[in-house]
């Protein structure tokens, strides 16, 4: 049994030849049943939607019928999953699904079961947008410090970041030398959205410099434009990395200052509020995905990175603490609370492999077995040893007559060795 292998906890097979990337996990409880246990939401490529909340019996075990809640195809490619407070009027969690050309935004509700199969879940539809530009990816949070609910920013692929004040389109921006869509997050802290850009480099834009900058619902400015009293996205702050970006996440936890976490295709970086960077580690791997989360010591924060050679690592800071072998090459990693269970490590492959798996060691369950136990025959070992001793006796008789003829053999041999060599 190996030290560093990741202990599968729960593990299971999501559909065949399905695709998974990035934003297609999601942990959260959403059907907010209060308990405190997150589900596991994932979404594919070929529009599958699949709500998890797995309980194994024994650590290990399988996907179990009544641990698959609720699965439904939504006919459309799911780019992204997230869980927030999106819809009006209520605090409640909502799923927020993003497709290509539309996101939509559900309720998950369970019905209480007569029969041994348990509670019925099904989603239900609150409201949909459908989108004029083809999306990327989405982040979402308390835009402009409102209070009680959520809002949703999307960034599509020709660089438009599109709001939406849940049920209503706020507006539209365009980030200013835009190429390529790089990841993005966003940060309650400054009100800002962080994203990384084509040219290398972080980039964040205050929420209210996006609210009063000119309208972008046109590509190009008019006349009228340059002469509207709108003022032109600037920027808050540049930071140059020199590598693009795989991921980007803002963490604030209480023993711990705010920090931007940005994870390269060689380096890792940790940033300050202001773009500053607070420190970076080199990684001597390709990395594939990564999710800081809270460290138990003060002023630290922990992070965990998978890399394409089926390795996930624990840092403390720039310190690697823990390293573990993962039976598969993970794209998306949260950590979760299930059945009592904090600090899970949930893994997504881009094959569909989802597990569920801890960190430690297990008691080795093997015992030797019991020596058979016999009654000793002196008499037999006597007669044993008698046998033996004569045979080492008549093979001393025996080494006495052989060896001086050897050695005569021997000597000739080197005495016509020397004879030739002289010759």
């Amino acid at each position: 049994m190996s030290l560093f292998k990741a202990r599968d906890w729960w593990s299971t097979i999501l559909g065949e030849k399905e695709e998974f990337d990035q934003g297609c996990l999601c942990v959260a409880d959403v059907d907010n049943s209060g308990s405190g246990q997150d589900k596991i939401i994932v979404g594919s490529y070929m529009g599958y939607l699949r709500i998890f909340n797995p309980h194994p019996v024994k650590p290990g075990d399988g996907l179990q019928p009544e641990d698959l809640l609720l699965e439904v195809q939504l006919r459309e490619p799911i780019l992204q999953v997230e869980v927030g407070k999106f819809v009006s009027g209520t605090e409640g969690l909502h799923l927020a699904v993003l497709h290509c050309r539309k996101l939509c935004v559900y309720a998950v509700s369970g019905t209480l079961g007569n029969v041994e199969h348990g509670n019925q879940y099904q989603i239900k539809l609150m409201y949909e947008h459908n989108l004029q530009r083809t999306a990327c990816n989405m982040t979402y949070g308390p835009f402009g410090g409102v209070k009680g609910r959520d809002l949703i920013c999307i960034q599509s692929m020709d660089g438009m970041l599109m709001l939406f004040e849940q049920e209503s389109y706020a507006f539209g921006r365009f980030l200013p030398g835009f190429l390529l869509p790089g990841p993005l997050t966003y940060s309650s802290r400054t009100d800002s959205f962080i994203t990384v850009s084509s040219c290398r480099q972080v980039e964040s834009y205050k929420y209210q410099v996006l609210a009063f900058a000119t309208d972008a619902d046109e590509r190009q400015e008019t006349e009228q434009q340059k002469l509207s009293s709108g003022k032109k996205l600037a920027v808050d702050w540049v930071l140059n990395i020199g590598e693009q970006a795989l991921d980007i996440c803002v963490v604030s936890f209480n023993q711990a200052v705010s920090s931007v976490f940005v994870l390269g295709e060689r380096n890792f970086f940790c940033l300050k509020d202001n773009g500053q960077i607070r420190f970076m580690k080199k990684l001597d791997y390709s990395p594939s995905c990564f999710i800081p989360y809270c460290s138990v010591k003060e002023g630290t924060i922990n992070t965990l990175i998978g890399n394409h050679s089926k390795m996930l690592n624990v840092y403390q800071d720039v310190t690697l603490k823990w390293a573990t072998q993962l039976p598969h090459i993970p794209v998306s990693v949260k950590v979760a609370n299930l059945q009592g269970l904090k600090g899970v490590i949930v893994t997504l492959s881009d094959n569909g492999h989802l597990q569920c798996s801890y960190l430690g060691t297990d008691p080795s369950l093997f015992q030797a077995p019991q020596v058979d136990s016999r009654e000793i025959n002196y008499e037999e070992f006597d007669a044993e040893m008698k046998e033996l001793q004569k045979i080492i006796k008549e093979a001393t008789k025996t080494q006495g007559i052989l060896l001086p003829f050897l050695y005569h053999e021997l000597d000739s041999t080197s005495q016509r060795f020397l004879f030739c060599n002289c010759v």
